[in-house]
């Protein structure tokens, strides 16, 4: 999986980014900083398996649970 440089957003091909059209894509590694679109959750990439995120997620009290979610779902945060 790979995230635009312009718009931060994940996608799976690493040619062209699927939302913005542009071409300067880097390669979304594990324990990367990401954020869930729509909500205020951020996490770190755990695991990387089809369309498939796993995420590791801290809350305000610090609980730590693993969630997954779609690559459409998530944004790199920076």
């Amino acid at each position: 999986m790979f995230y635009c440089l312009s718009c931060k957003r994940v996608g799976k091909n690493a040619e062209v980014c699927e939302y913005c059209s542009a071409e300067n894509l880097k390669e979304l590694k594990v324990d990367s900083p990401v954020n869930v679109i729509g909500t205020k959750l951020k996490g770190r990439v755990l695991k990387l398996s089809g369309d498939k995120v796993r995420l590791l997620i801290r809350d305000d009290a610090n609980n730590r649970f693993i969630k997954e979610y779609s690559y459409r779902d998530i944004k790199k945060v920076l």
